[in-house]
């Protein structure tokens, strides 16, 4: 397995859901609560996580936000050197009164760690919590 690929569906608007996957407020809501992530196209996201008593740094590239429909982030730096070059990308859809918001988790040179997968699982439930209840479980 090369990616990385999950789902999660979320009673909200599109609007909200996009919302939370472009401002910073709403990746400290539930993915990484230290955080620094522009709202921009082409700025850079650094997110700091203590992960087993140890510090984990990561930057991130902003490549692609549209509007209620996808964003996309490639990884340009990262204490474990398997992650750079690998793509994130959120696509949102609407149906049957919720969002579907599927990830894709892409570009990983060998087999996509398990651990991973198991983060996003996590990350992906704080997601809809944020959404719905406005309260995540950011790291």
């Amino acid at each position: 397995m090369n990616s990385i690929k999950d789902e999660v569906r979320i009673q909200a608007t599109v609007a909200k859901v996009y919302e939370a996957l472009t401002r910073q407020a709403g990746y400290r809501g539930w993915w990484n609560a230290v955080g620094d992530v522009p709202e921009s196209v082409g700025g850079e996201a650094k997110l700091r996580f203590v992960k087993d008593g140890q510090p984990v740094n990561m930057s991130f590239r902003i490549d692609e936000q549209k509007p209620n429909e996808c964003v996309r982030w490639t990884c340009t730096a990262h204490d474990m050197p398997s992650w750079v070059g690998t793509t994130l990308t959120w696509r949102m859809k609407e149906a049957g009164g919720a969002v579907v918001v599927t990830l894709d988790h892409d570009g990983w040179k060998d087999a996509a760690p398990e651990a991973v997968a198991q983060g996003w699982k996590h990350f992906l439930g704080s997601l809809k919590s944020y959404v719905e209840t406005g309260t995540g479980q950011p790291w």
